[in-house]
């Protein structure tokens, strides 16, 4: 029986949306923070060492987590943060268009398609297994549009992956000067 759940957080840079996805788990132990770059911000770092040192939970930072190649122990967890999505999908951007010197609208479609399955196969691992995941990304949709070519597909494709893992979500938030409004 399935009775895991995806929590999706969004919102513009230093808005909060590490502390609020930490904040989730913050009276459980055996959480993994997959965290998508080799550093992490102090405040996070921070908090995670708090709840274990003061709880005596165990939390397992994963660095340089990517959501295609990386599989997660949803056997021995039942808690994870995903944190960030916008920074996987823009290593990914750079990995596939930097060389490129064109593109169609079917490459567009066919790399959204690609992020997706991997995201959907992370998501159903997860919440198949009854565990429960903090999706964290990056919300860039009240910038102008880029006039740099990859930074314009960069933004396309996270737009797109944020509006279909907000909908496949259980419950979504939207952070921004350290407040949040759930709007599902």
């Amino acid at each position: 029986m399935n009775n895991g759940k995806m929590i999706f957080v969004t919102g513009s840079a230093m808005s909060g949306k590490s502390r609020f996805g930490v904040s989730q788990f913050k009276e459980m132990d055996r959480v993994q923070y997959l965290c998508t770059n080799e550093d992490m911000d102090d405040k996070t770092l921070n908090r995670i060492f708090f709840n274990e040192r003061s709880k005596h939970f165990r939390w397992d930072i994963i660095r340089n987590f990517s959501v295609d190649k990386h599989p997660v122990k949803y056997k021995e967890y039942k808690c994870f943060v995903l944190d960030n999505l916008a920074d996987w999908i823009y290593k990914k951007t750079i990995s596939e268009y930097a060389a490129r010197v064109e593109f169609t609208e079917q490459d567009m479609q066919n790399f959204v398609k690609e992020l997706m399955q991997a995201i959907t196969i992370l998501m159903n691992e997860v919440t198949g297994s009854g565990g429960t995941i903090v999706v964290i990304s990056a919300e860039t949709g009240f910038q102008p549009a880029p006039f740099d070519v990859i930074d314009n597909i960069y933004r396309e494709a996270l737009c797109t992956v944020n509006q279909r893992v907000a909908n496949m979500a259980d419950e979504a938030y939207f952070l921004f000067s350290g407040l949040q409004l759930r709007v599902k």
